[in-house]
């Protein structure tokens, strides 16, 4: 174009936000952007391209640490480069494993750039993945990373199915005071209250009687996820006692809020309407509640707060089953 016999470039328009977002929705390459500002990198984006690459949703990524870094402390030099250039915000390409959510191991060409804003500052990384295929690499090493990030993903999991009652499907008792024994110990130091919740199965041996092994494992299941349902902070744990009792740890809350949350477990716990034809305490299965709170003031503090939770369950928690009614 010309105007006034001087060439005229014309103008050049940026494209959109909605514009570059359809590109990014229709990438092969799978895209992720991860947040520098946090040391374990989690994702802030994921295109449908990573998805189908992974198997992860959106929903199972988006505000996850990175899983490609989740090497369980067993880092392929490949991936060690990748700290090191996350770390000085350099840009990065190599071909390194992952893992999707169906347990199958594949090579990814992991390409990572960092964003910058217009001052410069590092905010976030651009991450893009595409599958490659041993032919593509000949890389035995990255091969050998695969494997290896295999056999660690099986002893994490067999580690962690130990962890498990099987019963529940929460954590086995033992484990549970590991855990809240190191969290009653954070209390005590940020002076923070503790709350214990035992919520015992009301006649669960009539009911096992009556209905078979299997049966009970299964409602004991159903009650365990009415816990977990109600259990909101990060810092809440839940352990199952004896394939029965069900206790629950919870950070911060005061009596009241611990007694609304086992009201509402009695409450749902009720609207599930399980059979118990032959329950001394009523014609379907209800559970007993018990519970403490207070700021942990010794090592051994755990032990009295659970204590007192299990004797406000009004008995000797190994008499057999009898009547009893929920209380606080």
């Amino acid at each position: 174009m010309t105007h006034y016999g001087k060439a005229v470039t014309p103008a050049v328009t940026q494209p959109s936000r909605h514009i570059l977002e359809q590109i990014a929705t229709l990438s092969s390459e799978g895209i992720l952007v991860i947040d520098a500002s946090e040391a374990d990198y989690r994702v802030v984006y994921v295109n449908p391209a990573y998805e189908t690459l992974t198997g992860y949703s959106a929903e199972e990524t988006v505000g996850c640490p990175w899983r490609v870094l989740d090497t369980d402390g067993e880092d392929l030099p490949a991936t060690a480069a990748l700290r090191v250039a996350l770390g000085s915000a350099d840009n990065y390409v190599a071909d390194l494993p992952d893992i999707r959510k169906d347990g199958t191991t594949w090579l990814s060409r992991t390409r990572v750039q960092p964003i910058l804003t217009r001052r410069g500052e590092l905010r976030q990384y651009l991450v893009l993945q595409a599958e490659i295929t041993e032919a593509d690499t000949g890389q035995t090493g990255v091969q050998m990373g695969l494997l290896q990030r295999e056999l660690s993903r099986a002893r994490k999991k067999a580690a962690s199915l130990d962890r498990i009652d099987p019963a529940s499907g929460i954590l086995r008792y033992e484990y549970f005071l590991e855990l809240a024994d190191r969290d009653c110990q954070i209390a005590r130091r940020d002076g923070e209250l503790i709350g214990v919740a035992f919520i015992e199965i009301n006649d669960l041996d009539t009911y096992r009687q009556t209905f078979g092994a299997k049966a009970a494992d299964s409602c004991v299941r159903m009650i365990a996820a009415q816990v977990t349902g109600l259990l909101r902070r990060a810092g809440d744990i839940c352990g199952c006692e004896d394939g029965r009792r069900i206790v629950a740890l919870m950070q911060g809350q005061d009596i009241e809020k611990v007694t609304a949350l086992t009201d509402r477990v009695a409450t749902n716990v009720r609207r599930l309407g399980l059979h118990n034809p032959r329950g001394r305490s009523g014609r379907y299965v209800t559970v007993s509640v018990g519970v403490a709170v207070g700021k942990p003031s010794s090592a051994d503090y755990l032990k009295t707060l659970i204590d007192e939770a299990r004797t406000k369950l009004g008995r000797d928690p190994e008499e057999a089953d009898a009547p009893r009614s929920a209380q606080g």
